[in-house]
């Protein structure tokens, strides 16, 4: 009997790309327009429903591994072959800038808002880097905030989330067999598949990958870089322990 898989997207780590080249291992449910939840699902389906931030977990929100183990894999979680793609913190965090904020500000009225009112009051020019301390601010706060809708909504939380606390338990146990990195996604995908025994490999070639597009545009001064290291200072640990 084949060992099974158990992936957990860390956002802004190719999961678009991650989720094709594991198929047909990897079940695909209905996300966006009519998200399933665990109740009405198949076990094989559970990852594909954990990996959704429209789920929403209660206070395991951003202990998703340890919400796997505890409630949908309780008696096989050892057994799962389950790991993760790391990425470079700082990388990470202008991808997570450039596609939540940068890319369509009005996409969050209240930042949007804020900004304009900033602005006014202070007679500045809204530029990238202040837009992106600015962001960074509101990183800071949805990480302090006792709810998940603050304060831009479940969906600028959740993609800013560490990762740190998603693979670990409430004593910092990391959960899963293997963090690789995500330069390395077909080699680490390959290893999954052999550890597997499935047979399907992947070839590199024509592989089209979504790389931060602006990464060469913006760099982080030396002040955002410093707070980006205290907001995710368990991240730079787990990447820089990752596989290849």
């Amino acid at each position: 009997m084949n060992e099974k898989l158990f992936w957990l997207h860390i956002k802004k780590t190719a999961g678009t790309t991650t989720r094709s080249l594991l198929q047909p291992y990897y079940v695909e449910v209905d996300r966006i327009k009519k998200p399933k939840n665990f109740i009405q699902a198949t076990p094989e389906e559970y990852n594909d429903i954990i990996n959704n931030y429209r789920v929403v977990l209660g206070e395991y929100q951003f202990k998703r591994c340890l919400f796997a183990r505890k409630y949908l894999y309780p008696e096989n979680w050892d057994k799962l072959y389950s790991f993760a793609f790391s990425r470079e913190p700082i990388e990470r965090c202008v991808s997570m800038f450039f596609y939540l904020f940068w890319k369509d500000p009005k996409r969050f009225k209240g930042m949007a808002n804020n900004l304009k009112q900033m602005i006014n009051n202070k007679k500045i020019m809204l530029n990238t880097s202040y837009a992106f301390d600015v962001f960074l601010d509101y990183v800071h706060e949805a990480r302090l905030s006792d709810s998940i809708y603050s304060p831009l909504g479940n969906h600028f939380t959740t993609h800013t989330a560490t990762m740190y606390d998603d693979i670990t338990d409430l004593e910092g146990n990391i959960l899963i067999k293997r963090v690789f990195r995500v330069e390395s996604l077909v080699e680490s995908i390959n290893q999954v598949f052999e550890e597997c025994r499935f047979n399907k490999r992947i070839q590199s070639e024509g592989l089209r990958m979504n790389k931060t597009k602006n990464k060469a545009i913006y760099k982080p001064n030396n002040n955002q870089v410093k707070k980006i290291q205290q907001i995710y200072d368990k991240d730079f640990e787990v990447y820089e322990n990752a596989l290849y």
